[in-house]
Parts: structure tokens; C-alpha cells; sequence
């Protein structure tokens, strides 16, 4: 690299740890939680986890401003098992930078109630479900989750899913059947980067490229790194193919988590996107860290 060039390298690098005027940044998978007593832990798979470590609302309402996002969509962490009711106290504490999702126990047969409670009565735009808690249930596309979508399609829910790549031949199932649901794959779809060839199960999430309402977020390398060092290089050839496959228009950005990042600080987040994933356009850069999620949630005016 020559001098000039690495000057310009800096100086790319140094502006993008700035709030750039007029972008528009939307954090589309925001996990909060509290130590506060009124909001007890009931995680499903873990009765008796124990958190040292509170990332409560008013951490990202800080990260935000200081870094200059927009909106983001609150996702409950599952510390919470079914009870939704901490991410309903930041989404109504604050309405003007929120949306919500939560969580419903899938295998339960009064789920389509409780999507509608927590839809109707709290304001809630979505569910998260978690097939990888699960990796040989066949729940995610059985005929007993029909009348679920079939709520979600009447009051617009969108859904979004924790998935194993094995896995998703079911949602492509589901996202053919109900396509008035809005889909969003979390965390590049979870390539398993150990096994010694991730390609064959990870392209089946590529199916779902053919519809329409199906969103991948292309976020979180540290989920997927084997090194867990940044700029976590042995990602980058499933965020570029992800890319070529799905084009810009259908993926998206999120953090995972406020502050304290024990991960991926706000600032080398937001690195990763604009310098190291060199390979997005400009205009496509746009779409996923803000533009797309436009056209998934509803946010406040």
C-alpha cells in the first residue's frame, strides 16, 4: 500500500466512525434487558441463567444519539422466556425511536392469541422464534403452525427467525404459503463456519431469495467468526455471497446488543459495513443500514 493509499484508507476509515449528516442508520435487531426485579428472568432452555450484566433501554437511547441512528427494533433477548413485557416498557417509555418484537412459546397451541395480544393490546409489530433451540423439531412448518401465519397475515406481523441453515427448506415452506408475512433471517442465516464445508446447508437459505417479503440480516460477524477478532476476515465470503445472492434491496442491518458491546463497539460496527464489506455499493450501503427496514416496519413520525 502506498502512502497516498493508505492515507485514504485513514481517512475513509476515520470519517466512518463519525455520524455521517443525513444518513439515515436503522438498527433493525436490538436486544435490551434489565436487572430490575420487575422484569425476573424465565429463559425457556436456561430456568436458572444468572446476568451480572444489565443492557437496559437508556444505554441504546444513548447510543443512538451519539452515533446518530434513527430508529431500532427492540427484540426480546429470551432472558425473559414468553414475557414481553420489559421490551413493552422501553417501546412505550420510548415511542418516537422504537418498535418491538417478542417473543410467543411456538409450541404453544394458543400462539396466534398471544401474537394478537401482544400485537393488539401492547403495540407490538413481530415475533422472534428460535428453530435453533430446536434442531430437529419440525414445529416451524407443521399444518398446527398455520393458523399463527394466518394471524400474522391478518394484522401484518412480521416474523423473524433464529434458524439453523438445515432448517430452512421449512421457512421457505412457510414464506411460499403465507406470503402477506414479512420474513427476516437473523444473523447471515447462521453458516456453521466449523465443519469442514459450511457451503452445502449454507445455500439453502438462498431459496428464499425469490421472495419478496423474505429480508436476510447481514449483521452480527462475531456470531459467525471462528478467529472472534476484527475485522473477523473468515466471514467475508458469506457476507459477499449472501450479497450476490439476495442483492441489496433484501438485507438489512442490526447490533445485537446496547452498550456495554463485550462483542463489537457501535463504532467498529458501523467499520465493519463501511470499510471492510468494500464489495457493497454505495446506494446498496444505504439500503441495508437503514432504507430497507423502511419497507418492513412501521416507525414512528
Amino acid at each position: 500500500m502506498t502512502i497516498s493509499t493508505r492515507r485514504a484508507f485513514l481517512a475513509q476509515a476515520g470519517a466512518a466512525l463519525v455520524p455521517e449528516s443525513g444518513r439515515l442508520l436503522i438498527d433493525t435487531h436490538l436486544e435490551v434487558w434489565t436487572l430490575d426485579p420487575r422484569f425476573p428472568f424465565r429463559h425457556p432452555e436456561r430456568p436458572n441463567l444468572k446476568v451480572d450484566m444489565a443492557a437496559p433501554i437508556e444505554n441504546q437511547v444513548e447510543q443512538m444519539r451519539d452515533f446518530g441512528l434513527k430508529y431500532a427494533v427492540l427484540i426480546n433477548p429470551r432472558y425473559y422466556g414468553w414475557d414481553n413485557s420489559y421490551i413493552s416498557y422501553s417501546l412505550h417509555k420510548y415511542p418516537k425511536l422504537f418498535v418491538a418484537h417478542g417473543l410467543v412459546n411456538p409450541e404453544d397451541p394458543k400462539a396466534p392469541d398471544r401474537l394478537r395480544y401482544w400485537v393488539t393490546e401492547h403495540g407490538f409489530q413481530g415475533m422472534r422464534f428460535s428453530p435453533i433451540y430446536h434442531p430437529k423439531s419440525t414445529w416451524l412448518n407443521s399444518k398446527e403452525h398455520y393458523p399463527l401465519w394466518r394471524e400474522a397475515e391478518r394484522f401484518g406481523a412480521i416474523f423473524n427467525f433464529y434458524i439453523l441453515p438445515h432448517q430452512m427448506p421449512m421457512l421457505e415452506d412457510m414464506a411460499g404459503r403465507f406470503p402477506g408475512v414479512k420474513v427476516v433471517i437473523d444473523h447471515l442465516g447462521k453458516p456453521d463456519l466449523r465443519l469442514p464445508d459450511p457451503w452445502p446447508e449454507f445455500r439453502k437459505m438462498f431459496a428464499l431469495k425469490k421472495f419478496p417479503h423474505v429480508w436476510v440480516s447481514a449483521s452480527e460477524p462475531y456470531e459467525l467468526s471462528l478467529t472472534k477478532e476484527f475485522p473477523y476476515k473468515d466471514t467475508y465470503p458469506y457476507f459477499k455471497a449472501v450479497y450476490e445472492e439476495f442483492g441489496g434491496r433484501q438485507l438489512i442491518w442490526g447490533t445485537g446488543y446496547p452498550r456495554p458491546r463485550w462483542e463489537l463497539p457501535m463504532d467498529k460496527e458501523l467499520e465493519f459495513v463501511d470499510i471492510h464489506l468494500d464489495f457493497y455499493t454505495p446506494e446498496d450501503r444505504e439500503l441495508l443500514l437503514g432504507k430497507n427496514a423502511l419497507r418492513i416496519w412501521k416507525f414512528p413520525v
